[in-house]
């Protein structure tokens, strides 16, 4: 497989899980501060927001077509997709990251000016 990425300018997704250990201090400020449990996201949205700023808005129906047609995607057509689109999708185990179909969603959103890079 061939694209126009190398190391120096491929999205690795996996940078943007959190660590056990920030996961344990996101814990404390929710614990400790009952405004942090609104500003808490999980896994995949700190994913999201690492890569693109935002999540997908599954409420317009555009984009919950796009997210039937990336379910209905085989995972390896869905994984090269995406790494062709800049996205490395897996994390050291060799697992992908959680919400890999997400990304591809936006990365799709964006390819059919449904989104819009700032």
């Amino acid at each position: 497989m061939s694209n126009k990425y190398n190391e120096e300018n491929l999205i690795h997704a996996a940078i943007y899980v959190p660590t056990p250990e920030e996961k344990a201090k996101r814990a404390e400020q929710v614990s400790a501060e009952p405004l942090a449990a609104m500003m808490f996201t999980d896994d995949r949205d700190s994913v999201l927001y690492g890569i693109f700023g935002d999540v997908p808005d599954y409420d317009n129906p555009k984009m919950e077509s796009l997210w039937d047609e990336i379910l209905e995607s085989d995972p390896e057509e869905v994984y090269e997709y995406c790494f062709r689109k800049g996205v490395d999708l897996f994390m050291d185990d060799g697992k992908p990251v959680p919400g890999w179909r997400d990304v591809a969603v936006m990365l799709k959103a964006i390819d059919t000016g449904l989104l819009e890079l700032a």
